[in-house]
């Protein structure tokens, strides 16, 4: 167990605090007003997630794609347009596992495992994480954003009364 202290500006403390979890088992979060005005202090009691140190290691592996693929191919709009449709073929071959978990292909039968659907999947996700390197230059926190953005109204809606 460890004690955590930050200081933040205020439109950033929910950010901060909806992050914690993914890398630290939260005990105790309390926040309270900062010396300086606009700031929140954060205190937390935590402990280590497990297996939270590979939560950055596919952004890494990312980062080193991109390189790779920076230097082999370049980096011209047309290197970029094909890293597009390499996240729809990636979805064709997540699609053609799941198509053979469930054997509607006759003359294959049951050819896929549940295992392979999953990995052809991470396969969709690395895509896209390499793809959007080439729109963003901090593509790790505006996924992290756009996650905790859906989470937002995700729990809106979850949070709403249910229509009669």
């Amino acid at each position: 167990m460890f004690e955590i202290y930050l200081i933040c500006d205020d439109a950033e403390v929910e950010q901060v605090v909806n992050a914690l979890p993914a890398a630290f088992s939260v005990r105790i979060l309390r926040k309270s007003p900062a010396a300086e005005p606009g700031r929140t202090r954060v205190h937390l009691t935590a402990d280590h997630q497990p297996g939270s140190a590979d939560l950055a290691e596919p952004w890494a592996h990312i980062r080193a794609v991109k390189a790779w693929l920076d230097d082999r191919n370049g980096r011209s709009p047309e290197e970029t347009a094909l890293r597009l449709p390499k996240i729809t073929e990636e979805a064709g071959e997540a699609a053609q596992a799941y198509i053979g978990v469930r054997g509607q292909n006759p003359r294959k039968g049951t050819s896929h495992t549940t295992g392979d659907v999953a990995a052809e999947l991470c396969d969709v996700i690395l895509s896209a994480m390499v793809a959007l390197h080439d729109f963003s230059d901090h593509p790790a926190r505006l996924l992290a954003d756009t996650a905790a953005h859906r989470h937002q109204r995700l729990t809106t809606l979850t949070n709403a009364p249910a229509r009669a």
